[in-house]
């Protein structure tokens, strides 16, 4: 009949028109979803397109500039140790917007982008303990700092071991500030840190130091009766332009206990005690 034809003509036309809903519902939940799969595909950029997002972005440009020229030897591979201006320049460069790309994109097939990633890599500042080189020194200071047991322990070893920091002698005084130092938690991840940032130069300084004169055994300081005679007139040595002060009452440990990050102080991270290399 003429109605039944209508109502079976309707009922088409009411399916349809849901399985078109139905489409639309799939689009708009995969057009919600876009974002979210865009955001993992740009997870790694390839480095060419990070470095375009750097010149785009005045800030991570000028940084960017400043780093070449900072870090030329390292990255032509002619220099193998970090220089502080070089350290200070990749800081720079990580905190801007576009900049950490830079240190985690992906080379590809580029054999000069990887060679430049692998000669300026040990520059680094490591700053997380889930890095390859472990927690790097300036934020185990930082945690040390915190904690007032770690923080008496790291003013009295700035006291005791200013002949060690100036490639004289390590004595029995800075040697039992360091075997205190080890007991501590915090001490302990002064212990492993890797040297990074602006103090990464001076902390090495420290670390070579403290493997030529002191004597580190795997379960602390191992006590040398030959090597623990103390000068009673070590103090009254001239000091040379490169030595630095770091007495009780000295500008420097001073400046410990203030808080304030002056160039003496880039000395004071602990730098592999135990030297594991």
């Amino acid at each position: 009949s003429p109605g039944g034809a209508k109502l079976i003509q309707g009922a088409k036309v009411s399916g349809e028109f849901l399985k078109e809903l139905h489409c639309m519902k799939c689009w708009c939940s995969a057009l919600a979803l876009l974002p979210w799969v865009l955001v993992a595909l740009d997870a790694q950029l390839i480095c060419w397109q990070a470095l375009l997002r750097c010149h785009n972005e005045p800030e991570c440009e000028l940084a960017y500039n400043q780093y070449m020229t900072a870090c030329e030897g390292n990255i032509k591979g002619t220099r193998k140790q970090c220089p502080s201006h070089c350290i200070s320049a990749l800081i720079r460069l990580n905190h801007t917007r576009s900049g950490p790309d830079l240190e985690t994109c992906d080379c590809a097939q580029d054999l000069d982008c990887l060679n430049a990633k692998r000669a300026i890599e040990p520059c680094l500042p490591r700053r997380h303990p889930k890095d390859a080189g472990g927690i790097g020194c300036m934020e185990a200071r930082q945690r040390c700092e915190e904690d007032s047991n770690c923080h008496t322990s790291l003013t009295a070893y700035l006291s005791y071991c200013g002949q060690l920091f100036n490639g004289r002698k390590c004595s029995s005084k800075c040697k039992a500030t360091i075997q205190q130092m080890l007991f501590i938690p915090n001490g302990m991840l002064l212990n492993r840190c890797i040297c990074d940032g602006v103090e990464r130069p001076f902390c090495e300084v420290v670390k070579e130091n403290m493997s030529k004169l002191c004597s580190i055994g795997d379960h602390g300081v191992v006590s040398d009766p030959t090597k623990d005679y103390e000068d009673p007139y070590e103090y009254d040595y001239p000091k040379n332009d490169k030595e630095v002060d770091f007495s009780e009452n000295s500008s420097a440990s001073q400046s410990l206990s203030r808080g304030v990050a002056s160039p003496a102080l880039c000395l004071v991270p602990l730098p592999h005690l135990r030297l594991f290399y």
